[in-house]
């Protein structure tokens, strides 16, 4: 059953391999041709809230493909980016590298957000499907301006600094074929991911995913 469930997200979140990178890449590109001043260490800050608004823009005026998944949440509270279709939720949240989940920190709505029901405990489900369905998609944009995506997937909350609380973590790969060929296989010490060799290193050396 927890390798059903697995093959559910992934499949699901296949649908937005495309329309994700497309949307980060054209608003990475028209940030830094648009400001390109602001490149500099000191107004990384800008350039997440400049990326997650033109983002925003692309997605809900470009006419991209988002299959079942539409824009949700409210934009205009510090740039939230939501999507929700009927079956699952996802917030995308900037991170700063490949092995980060941001904590919830002290808001209430933020950590229930978190509390995901432990795929372990999926033996008992019925053909209807999990009733926790909250999903992160952490984005980041390499040194060479090319956006990186994770699916993660948590079951709790925890303080800044202390051991994150995942029970699921891969990539968002460009392509929906690619993502749908990946085979999840459950192992003593957690999920294992088989990735294609081209997806087991990333532009900046990093890794493919982290558990």
């Amino acid at each position: 059953m927890i390798k059903v469930e697995i093959e559910r997200i992934r499949d699901t979140t296949a649908q937005l391999c495309e329309p994700l990178h497309d949307a980060f890449a054209w608003a990475v590109q028209r940030q830094r041709s648009q400001v390109p001043e602001m490149d500099g260490h000191a107004y990384g800050w800008f350039r997440t809230h400049m990326t997650r608004a033109l983002v925003h823009h692309r997605l809900e005026d470009a006419g991209l493909d988002l299959v079942d998944w539409k824009l949700s949440g409210n934009h205009r509270r510090n740039g939230e980016l939501w999507l929700t279709n009927d079956e699952y939720r996802i917030r995308l949240l900037h991170g700063f590298r490949d092995d980060h989940v941001p904590a919830p920190g002290p808001n209430r709505q933020r950590r229930a957000y978190y509390q995901n029901r432990p795929l372990a405990e999926f033996g008992q489900l019925t053909l209807l499907g999990p009733e926790d369905n909250d999903l992160l998609i952490l984005w980041r944009i390499d040194a060479e301006g090319a956006p990186l995506f994770r699916v993660v997937r948590t079951i709790g909350a925890w303080r800044f600094g202390k051991e994150q609380l995942v029970d699921l973590d891969f990539p968002l790969l460009a392509s929906a074929s690619d993502l749908r060929n990946l085979r999840f296989e459950p192992q003593d010490e957690g999920l294992e991911l088989e990735l294609p060799n081209e997806e087991m290193n990333d532009a900046d050396g990093t890794g493919g995913f982290s558990r």
